[in-house]
């Protein structure tokens, strides 16, 4: 039946539209109060990871009833919050990794958006390829890549803390206190 098709694509089609929509207004409206009020960027990360939990996990027990289908659509719309948060945080602190420093911001913007679209192009290739027609590996695939995903950024920016923190104040600092004129051997002695 044709029909019935049609309602199925429109369907797909409608659950990106409502997970974007829900991302970009909470972007634009609640993300800044929320990053305000924590006061700390790690916060927010650990919020996403249970938001996006939320939002993913049940897409594992979801079935074909077409009773329960609109919850796909509240699932989405949770789950685009935590990705929202999540991504706007990430960018954010790409944003700390540049501070000033503007002859490396364009590579560095680049670079991590070349390797965003490439691991997104690279991961839905091979969902669409090799698990097009295995619904428990879609639905396991659905539940779990979101919460995998958003569990391991936090502990990669918290890595990149321990790790990195005191190198990252040291560069900030010298590309915010030195200016034409400045000798950059005096600062850096200052900051050590």
């Amino acid at each position: 039946s044709s029909a019935a098709s049609d309602v199925y694509k429109r369907q797909i089609a409608l659950t990106p539209l409502v997970s974007y929509i829900t991302s970009l207004i909470f972007s634009v409206f609640l993300y800044k109060p929320m990053l305000r009020k924590l006061k700390n960027r790690f916060y927010p990360l650990f919020m996403s990871i249970i938001i996006i939990t939320a939002g993913s996990l049940p897409y594992m027990f979801l079935n074909g009833d077409p009773k329960i289908r609109w919850l796909v659509y509240a699932l989405s719309s949770i789950q685009g919050v935590g990705l929202a948060i999540l991504l706007n945080t990430a960018t954010s602190l790409i944003s700390d990794v540049i501070a000033k420093n503007a002859d490396s911001s364009a590579f560095v913007c680049g670079s991590y958006s070349f390797f965003d679209k490439v691991a997104n192009g690279v991961i839905i290739f091979v969902i669409t390829s090799y698990f097009n027609h295995s619904e428990p590996a879609l639905k396991w695939m659905m539940g779990m890549i979101p919460i995998v995903c958003s569990v391991s950024a936090f502990l990669l920016t918290y890595l990149g803390k321990i790790l990195y923190s005191d190198k990252l104040a040291k560069l900030s600092f010298v590309d915010s206190e030195v200016g034409p004129g400045c000798n950059y051997s005096e600062v850096s002695a200052e900051i050590k």
